[in-house]
């Protein structure tokens, strides 16, 4: 039985919180049961600075834990975002890249807690397969045009799941009709194929201006034809901006981006918000000259 020390702060629930591996588990008490894919029905759970596996490996709780990202390199990084968001790791799961692909497909305008996590687990309890989920009539759950869409996407995905290059996964990610820059940076990270990759969503538009640095979503034209580093949109480009300042913990960044965006910023919880000296936003304050401050912007 498998058991891995955490550090300080560290909280299980809230690394899988805002991770889409979530949709792969369901919280029972105060542990988490896989209800599909690889080592289903494992148990993982903490206690005190330690979290623990029944019916996994190590490697599969290192990544389901978000134990596998250094946090040293996280604090080194990212140290004023760091020490708001102690208890966050980086969640991904690589075994099952198809389900996570699902969950992610399915996001796209909707609730997570009330649609996604509820279809998943009704998918999810019939098919976990491809094969399966190719099988799978999605209009038995309920209308919508999430639903609507999954099999031509599943369809469509089963070409590019092998590919291992993050750029031109990224690319034939884009090319399955209804997928974005967003979504596809999402699989990214999420899968464990590329830690650096940042999904740009309202949250992460939000924090960045918040926190001063500037940049636009990316377009998924340019994205087609350009990886981030020889895009001739990079340096406007808030992906290609949050991966040069953070990189390779710019996935950990914007995920706790969307944490901290939903537990402070969206209940104006400002008095009690460790990132309120240096908030654009409430703050006029002039630029500081410490290390943690890199160009214009603030090194959350």
């Amino acid at each position: 039985m498998p058991r891995l020390r955490a550090w300080e702060g560290y909280s299980l629930e809230i690394t899988l919180a805002p991770s889409f591996i979530r949709a792969l588990f369901e919280k029972r008490g105060s542990s988490y049961v896989k209800i599909a894919g690889r080592s289903r029905e494992a148990v993982i759970y903490q206690e005190d600075e330690w979290v623990v596996c029944e019916g996994c490996s190590g490697e599969e709780l290192s990544f389901w834990s978000g134990l596998w990202l250094d946090r040293g390199l996280v604090e080194e990084r990212a140290p004023l975002l760091a020490k708001a968001q102690k208890g966050l790791g980086l969640s991904v799961d690589p075994f099952d890249r198809h389900l996570i692909f699902t969950a992610v497909f399915l996001s796209r305008a909707t609730n997570w807690e009330g649609n996604v996590l509820k279809w998943c687990r009704s998918i999810f309890s019939r098919a976990e397969t491809l094969d399966d989920l190719f099988e799978f009539d999605f209009s038995r759950l309920e209308r919508s045009f999430q639903l609507t869409q999954l099999k031509r996407a599943l369809m469509s995905y089963a070409e590019v799941a092998d590919f291992r290059d993050v750029w031109e996964a990224r690319r034939r990610l884009l090319n399955i009709k209804n997928v974005g820059p967003k979504l596809a940076d999402a699989y990214l990270i999420f899968s464990g194929l590329d830690s650096n990759a940042a999904p740009i969503d309202r949250h992460a538009l939000r924090m960045a201006s918040r926190l001063g640095i500037t940049g636009k979503p990316p377009r998924k034209s340019f994205c087609l034809r350009y990886p981030c580093p020889s895009c001739p949109l990079s340096e406007q480009c808030l992906r290609s901006r949050l991966a040069k300042l953070y990189h390779p913990v710019a996935g950990w960044v914007q995920t706790a981006f969307y944490l901290h965006d939903k537990t402070f910023c969206s209940t104006r919880a400002c008095s009690s918000c460790p990132l309120s000296s240096s908030c654009k936003t409430i703050s006029t304050t002039s630029v500081s000259t410490d290390t943690r401050w890199r160009g214009e912007a603030t090194t959350p």
